[in-house]
């Protein structure tokens, strides 16, 4: 039997060119990753790493007080803004996001929502380019082609759900947007509605009068009396009838990056952190009425308080009455961290959660309470990953002295 010469493989001089310029890319795209996530931070690799709570597992079988990955997208066209708030639809029991951290880098005029049972995101709508940025009839800043939405705009703690309209409220004002100084007939920037059945946004109307200015400030929903209120320089509320922004109270103990909260047990709000950081809670109980004056209260609480801070996420825990704060640790602290905290009014305590530690968040107002699953979500991460929600399940007495209480 004749069997035919195996051809051996001869490489040709160009063949070896292929393969030398092969493995130098390869060996500067594995140099471009090393450095990529350097910049990145070991921590959030840990993070991106981290694999998602399956879909079907229920999220009161979790572990208590302390935060589990829920879900973070493979890719997504947007990513979380420092400046960005953010609010519970209660209805339907979604958390939504909206803001921008402007300064000409970023034009995100868009709602991101997220359902924690189907673990997705979803943006009913692309963001508005900053040409169509105009100003109306009225003189109000508007964006769209069609005129219809916001401009985008630092948001920090002024997102609100308002229940009694099921609208997504954005009290702010874009005054870091360079757009302002383009667009100079926009006179007014009014705070917004989002119709959350509809998906059309809505200038709020001030009565005919030019809107406050609402920038940089904190805002809540008080649904006992069906009122928006707003903390700028003093106190702002809108009644039930969504007419005209009133001025209540004068009084103010804080500056800017604070975050306001409704205790719906105690009938109150509490307010958390200052520009000129702070880890004193001053609580306000409105007047019965909207429209009343209110009266203000300092604490001092005792217990392991956070560290003076500014511009970190608050929600509160209906169900149980508590505040949960996460503070990151004072900069320069070494291997820096995120604390998680809960506050109790009544013994005006603060307590750690001891197993609730995470990266450092830096500027965050993406935390809140979960009334249908009796959960805390929070959205974590930045422009260099695809945004990340966190779940707590929070149990009061499973807390570091807890029965002595």
């Amino acid at each position: 039997m004749i069997r035919g010469k195996r051809r051996k493989t001869r490489f040709t001089h160009g063949m070896r060119t292929v393969v030398l310029l092969l493995l130098l890319l390869a060996a500067g795209l594995a140099a471009l990753s090393f450095v990529a996530l350097r910049k990145l931070g070991w921590q959030e690799l840990r993070v991106y790493a981290q694999r998602d709570l399956p879909a079907g597992r229920p999220l009161d079988d979790i572990p208590a007080n302390t935060w589990v990955k829920l879900h973070q997208p493979w890719a997504a066209d947007w990513r979380r803004q420092g400046h960005a708030g953010a609010a519970y639809d209660s209805r339907r029991g979604r958390l939504m996001i909206f803001g921008s951290d402007t300064h000409g880098t970023n034009w995100d005029n868009r709602v991101h929502i997220f359902d924690p049972d189907h673990r997705l995101w979803e943006s009913p709508y692309p963001e508005s380019p900053p040409d169509s940025y105009a100003a109306d009839r009225q003189g109000r800043a508007v964006a769209g082609e069609d005129g219809s939405r916001p401009w985008a705009m630092h948001t920090y703690d002024t997102v609100v759900y308002d229940a009694g309209q099921d609208a997504l409220v954005a009290a702010a004002r874009p005054e870091h947007n360079p757009m302002r100084r383009k667009v100079s007939e926009a006179r007014d920037h009014p705070a917004w509605r989002y119709d959350i059945a509809s998906g059309a946004w809505q200038p709020l109307d001030n009565g005919g009068q030019p809107t406050p200015s609402f920038f940089a400030s904190s805002a809540a929903y008080d649904p006992h009396r069906d009122t928006l209120v707003v903390y700028a320089k003093g106190i702002w509320e809108m009644g039930p009838a969504r007419d005209v922004w009133r001025k209540t109270s004068g009084e103010r103990h804080h500056e800017i990056h604070h975050s306001l909260e409704y205790d719906a047990r105690r009938r109150l709000f509490a307010v958390f952190g200052d520009y000129r950081n702070s880890n004193a809670v001053w609580l306000y109980r409105p007047g019965w009425r909207p429209g009343q004056a209110g009266v203000w209260e300092e604490r001092r609480p005792g217990g392991e308080a956070p560290p003076p801070s500014q511009s970190f996420p608050v929600a509160y825990d209906a169900d149980h009455g508590l505040f949960l704060l996460v503070v990151d640790d004072a900069k320069g602290a070494a291997g820096r961290r995120a604390r998680s905290y809960v506050y109790d009014v009544d013994a005006n305590r603060y307590a750690r959660l001891p197993h609730a530690d995470m990266p450092a968040l830096g500027m965050n107002y993406n935390l809140v309470y979960d009334s249908r699953r009796k959960v805390f979500l929070l959205v974590t991460g930045g422009w260099q990953t695809p945004p990340v929600v966190w779940v707590l399940r929070l149990n009061p007495d499973l807390l570091p002295g807890a029965h002595a209480r």
